[in-house]
This record gives structure tokens, C-alpha cells and sequence, in this order.
């Protein structure tokens, strides 16, 4: 059973992402004239980042659960 924060945060993700589609998405269908692309660019970079916040979902967070490797898949000679 979800809590009362993950309702808000589902209502709130649900409402971002109409608004977003209405203003990005929605002049393809309604035969509107698109803004223009930094606009797009702008809001969707917005709409993504508060969505990022709003659940948590950070890039150092991301990138700390991903593996580099840089030897080319050589195995590494371990020296003590």
C-alpha cells in the first residue's frame, strides 16, 4: 500500500508530465504551431530535473553503480 508522499509524488510526476506533453507534444496533434526548440529543449530539461528531484533519481547516484573499465577488458596484474 503506497504511503501519502508516494500518492502526492505520483500525482504531482502524473500533472508534470501532462503539462510537459501539452506544451511539447501536444501542437503535433492539435494542429497548433509548435514553440520553439530552445523553448522544448528548456522545458523538458525542467520537467526531467524536477522529476530527477522529486524521486530521487540523482546522476551522481547513477553513475556511482556503473562500472568503467579502461583496460580493454585485459585482465589487471595485481601486485602486493
Amino acid at each position: 500500500m503506497p504511503d501519502e508522499e508516494t500518492l502526492e509524488k505520483t500525482v504531482g510526476t502524473i500533472l508534470l508530465f501532462v503539462v510537459w506533453a501539452l506544451i511539447v507534444l501536444g501542437p503535433m496533434f492539435l494542429d497548433a504551431e509548435p514553440p520553439r526548440w530552445e523553448l522544448q529543449i528548456g522545458i523538458t530539461a525542467l520537467a526531467f530535473s524536477i522529476l530527477g528531484r522529486m524521486w530521487n533519481l540523482e546522476v551522481e547516484r547513477l553513475l556511482n553503480g556503473i562500472t568503467i573499465s579502461t583496460d580493454g577488458g585485459q585482465p589487471r596484474d595485481e601486485e602486493d
